[in-house]
């Protein structure tokens, strides 16, 4: 008997097609490979969260916790207060097994077949499933390049994708891929679209962690008129190295909270002892967080520039998160073949800008998951396969 008959709406093979395949960032292990496709940081948990993960245990935290563990939810609405913003734990934060079911549980509280949730290009590939599975389409404003080769917000081009159709508009600040951090202007101008044109904004700040010289994570649903349609998506996953153990929350006002509420995901979104554990690492994992936080700048000046040194290849240095999105354009390579090519040929594995829309063909993705030296013997590969490129790119790959 097909499949098909059970799928949701009996349409599993246009779903699947809606959803699209993502950037073939993630896979396993392979002999001599150096990954940077996949954001999984290449830390480990340190010992004294594990430990309290097993404490919990010990302690008899593996029963139902009905909404989420009190403190836990009161460290997280402590560790948010730092930029700003008072949080009520027990009317405002719903806790989530990491950022991906925090995005499905955002999207599902909102969207409706038909309906348009308006993202930005580039932009992390994560959305495209859960907004088609919900029966939305997921439209794109095209951010502009500045001179400094980082993508910024165009307001422009933000109104003129909004639709009587438009249900929500989503930011990823610090940006996945571009690494932007969205400026206290452009926040100001977002919110004035979000209550003009009275639509709901979430805002993914997975990397609020990770900014570096001069820029600094500032929230928007502080702003006038924000807090009663603003979803602040969150995760342990990048700001703990938490990717495999599953912990985030949604963060958003009272009354657009009990519509996520509503949305069905189970009686514990994320193990109970790992909730106590998260306690642990609100209050004391900062010295963790600042290590990988000193380790990830080496990285990054490190490798921004040696990649620009590479003819073809302009690197801008991110303001936030831990990507970089080299400019490959002028080798006349699509991102998609230079990827597999760099990857079959130099087992350097990164993701191709067309995966994040149209906007970011001309780039690639490296994920700094690992450490310099790794880096530098990427590098070194990279030039290398470069170099081997026909002199006329463009008619070499049609």
């Amino acid at each position: 008997m097909p499949v098909e008959r059970f799928a949701k709406n009996e349409l599993i093979p246009s779903l699947q097609a809606r959803m699209g395949g993502g950037t073939r960032a993630r896979m396993g292990p392979m002999e001599g490979m150096i990954n940077l496709g996949a954001g999984d940081p290449d830390f480990n948990q340190p010992e004294f969260i594990n430990k309290a993960v097993y404490e919990a245990m010990k302690e008899g935290y593996t029963h139902y916790s009905f909404g989420g563990d009190p403190e836990f939810k009161q460290a997280i609405a402590s560790y948010y207060k730092k930029y700003g913003v008072d949080v009520d734990p027990n009317t405002q934060i719903v806790i989530e097994s990491g950022g991906s079911q925090a995005i499905f549980r955002s999207f599902g509280a909102i969207l409706n077949p038909g309906e348009e949730i308006l993202i930005m290009d580039p932009a992390y590939g994560g959305y495209r499933g859960p907004a088609a599975y919900f029966g939305a389409t997921m439209t794109r404003a095209k951010l502009t390049k500045g001179k400094d080769g980082l993508f910024r917000p165009d307001m422009d081009n933000i109104r003129a994708a909004i639709t009587d159709k438009t249900k929500a508009m989503l930011i990823c600040n610090p940006d996945n891929p571009c690494g932007t951090v969205y400026t206290e202007k452009e926040l100001k101008g977002l919110a004035e679209v979000a209550v003009e044109k009275d639509i709901v904004l979430i805002a993914d700040e997975i990397y609020t962690e990770f900014t570096w010289g001069d820029s600094v994570h500032r929230p928007i649903i502080n702003l006038p008129g924000m807090e009663e349609r603003t979803m602040v998506l969150m995760s342990f996953s990048k700001t703990f190295a938490w990717t495999g153990c599953r912990a985030g929350y949604i963060i958003a006002g009272p009354e657009l909270m009990r519509v996520v509420n509503a949305v069905p995901t189970g009686i514990c979104s994320m193990p109970v002892a790992f909730q106590r554990a998260g306690i642990k690492a609100l209050n004391e994992g900062w010295d963790f967080v600042d290590e990988m936080k000193a380790e990830y700048k080496k990285r990054i000046d490190f490798m921004a520039p040696r990649l620009s040194e590479i003819e073809g290849i302009t690197c801008p240095y991110p303001e936030g998160a831990f990507y970089l999105f080299p400019d490959i354009s002028e080798l006349g390579v699509p991102s998609a073949k230079f990827s597999q090519d760099l990857f079959v040929k130099e087992k350097v594995r990164c993701a191709s800008g067309s995966g994040y829309g149209e906007n970011g063909e001309g780039h690639i993705r490296f994920a700094l998951v690992r450490p310099v030296e790794d880096l530098a013997e990427a590098c070194d590969r990279i030039e290398k396969f470069v170099k081997s490129l026909p002199p006329k790119a463009p008619s070499a790959y049609p």
